[in-house]
């Protein structure tokens, strides 16, 4: 008996590439079932395997998916084209055992580092949300901010203004998705595409603006990775040295736009009495700076439920190494695999009310744990997840601990659906306004 053949969904057509992938993933997984192959053009084409009989094949056999080989559109991918190989290559290796040695040392410190920026981070964050008095303000701009300065000060110390950082994390993602939709001819050679030009250049900004600002003893990455160069490179040689390890861990480590902060705030400005339990949880919580996240229980409750419908990585690629069967498909080597977490994380199989924001739902854990994967799967996806969660545990407690909120009343409710696209932004504008606790009780009483 021959093997069944993958369904075929095509998605070629000028409609889908508009669509965006994850719609069109979404589409073709309600027609095909949970292994589809997407053909998003003559030359390209990935094979979607979501549901958890898919993740769990994936966690038990992570050898066969490959991350750093094949498409050149993945996440991976894209990422050693922006970065540069410079410290692979064979004559440098002199170079790259010196900033393995410099690794380690930012490997000791950088807990200290990283919990600086995010407390000096979220200390600005509460002091711009005191400053509104009230007025709604939209979080898109706010979390941003937030993300990058709670982690670029740890890479760069004092580089770019704030909000050249901003922009320039934004046309990194633009790159990203530059390089995910064009088929295999158009990215044949990336450096030739104006997005890949662009976001480099912001990068070796970056990193120009820090060696000069920085003094010697500075405490981030840059600096200490700095040291550890031999001192007669050209500037340029400098930054293609220290661009892959600041690229890379600039990467792995940002909050992307904000947006896990963006999205758990905005559930909560329409969730008064949870926030209200949360404020209570907290006023038992002596030091919201260094506890635990488990010592707040309902608050990370509520991060992992916002991470469920908005994960940082709605869709992952891999690559097969070999020949694989999986739930009944023959599948090839050197396939482009589409894993969804967007698609698991609403799905009624696994969740009840899947579309539905219920921020104590954590506070019992899942009964399948393949079912949530909001950053993918493996040991340095954990590193990441407990990372980035620690970081929205931090700014949440303080938000929530100081302020009340409301979502504005004109705000369009079409806003507040995410683009479908390689990150979950929202649409539109997303107006919130803080009141200080107590302080529109004191208004409403002075005013009767």
């Amino acid at each position: 008996m021959t093997d069944p053949q993958i369904p075929v969904f095509d998605a070629s057509s000028e409609f889908h590439q508009n669509l965006g992938l994850l719609k069109v993933a979404e589409t073709a997984m309600r027609q095909h079932g949970d292994v589809v192959m997407i053909r998003a053009s003559d030359s390209r084409q990935m094979l979607l395997m979501t549901g958890t009989d898919s993740i769990r094949y994936w966690k038990n056999h992570q050898g066969q998916f490959q991350t750093e080989l094949g498409d050149i559109a993945s996440n991976a991918g894209t990422t050693r084209i922006l970065i540069g190989d410079a410290l692979e290559r064979p004559e440098n290796a002199a170079i790259w055992d010196a900033s393995r040695a410099g690794l380690a040392e930012v490997n000791a410190q950088w807990d200290s580092w990283a919990h600086d920026s995010l407390i000096h981070a979220t200390e600005a964050l509460v002091a711009d949300l005191a400053r509104s008095a009230g007025a709604p303000v939209d979080l898109r701009p706010i979390c941003s901010l937030w993300a990058v300065r709670a982690l670029c000060p740890a890479l760069f110390g004092r580089a770019l203004p704030d909000p050249e950082m901003v922009e320039g994390l934004m046309q990194i993602e633009q790159f990203y998705f530059a390089m995910s939709t064009l088929d295999a001819e158009a990215t044949a050679t990336p450096e030739a595409l104006e997005e890949f030009k662009i976001a480099r250049g912001f990068l070796d900004r970056a990193v120009h603006a820090g060696l000069a600002q920085n003094g010697a003893d500075a405490p981030n990455v840059l600096t200490t990775m700095n040291r550890c160069l031999p001192p007669d490179l050209s500037a340029a040689e400098r930054v293609d040295f220290l661009r892959p390890t600041l690229g890379r861990l600039l990467l792995e480590k940002l909050n992307i736009d904000g947006l896990g902060l963006l999205w758990t705030l905005t559930h909560l400005a329409q969730s008064p009495d949870l926030v209200e339990d949360m404020a209570d949880e907290l006023a038992g919580c002596a030091d919201l700076r260094h506890a635990p996240d488990p010592q707040t229980p309902l608050c990370y409750a509520v991060i992992q439920e916002a991470q469920r419908l908005y994960p940082e990585l709605p869709f992952i690629y891999r690559i097969t190494s070999k020949e694989m069967k999986v739930q009944g498909y023959q599948v090839a080597p050197r396939t482009t695999i589409l894993f969804a977490p967007w698609l698991v994380h609403r799905d009624a199989r696994y969740w009840e009310a899947p579309n539905r924001f219920d921020g104590r739902r954590f506070l019992t854990p899942p009964e399948d744990r393949s079912s949530y994967l909001p950053f993918g799967i493996g040991p340095r996806v954990r590193n990441r997840t407990q990372f980035l969660q620690h970081q929205l545990s931090v700014a949440v407690r303080a938000v929530v601990s100081q302020f009340q909120m409301q979502l504005a009343p004109d705000c369009k409710r079409g806003n507040l659906r995410p683009i479908l696209r390689s990150t979950l932004a929202p649409r539109g504008a997303v107006p919130v306004s803080f009141h200080a606790r107590g302080a529109r009780a004191e208004t409403e009483s002075r005013a009767l």
